[in-house]
C-alpha cells in the first residue's frame, strides 16, 4: 500500500495554483502597462519618455546590490529545496529498511 503524505500533496497542490495564479496577474498586470504606455496621447509620450530616462539613470552600484541580495535568495531557496528532498529520501529509506527488519 502506498504511503500518501498529504501535507505534501497539499504543499504542491498550492505551490502549483499560486504559481499559476501569480504568473497570470502579473502577465495581465505588465500586458496593461504594456497597452497604456503604448497611447500616442500627448502626456502618455511625455510619461514613455520619462520611465526611459530613468530607467537609464538607474545606479547600477545599488542596483547591483539588490540583484545581488536576489540571487543569494534563490540559492539559500535551492540549497533548502534540495536538503528537504534528501530529507524525504532519507524518510523512504528508513521505512523500507524498518519495513525488510519486520519481514525477515
Amino acid at each position: 500500500m502506498p504511503q500518501i503524505d498529504f501535507f505534501n500533496f497539499f504543499r504542491y497542490a498550492l505551490a502549483t495554483v499560486v504559481t499559476i495564479y501569480a504568473t497570470i496577474v502579473t502577465l495581465q498586470s505588465l500586458w496593461g502597462w504594456y497597452v497604456w504606455l503604448a497611447g500616442g496621447e500627448k502626456y502618455v509620450s511625455m510619461l514613455r519618455r520619462y520611465l526611459l530616462l530613468h530607467g537609464l539613470r538607474v545606479r547600477f552600484r545599488t542596483f547591483g546590490g539588490d540583484v545581488l541580495v536576489c540571487i543569494l535568495l534563490c540559492v539559500a531557496f535551492l540549497i533548502l529545496m534540495h536538503a528537504h528532498s534528501l530529507i524525504h529520501d532519507l524518510g523512504d529509506r528508513v521505512a523500507h529498511a524498518r519495513q525488510l527488519a519486520q519481514h525477515p
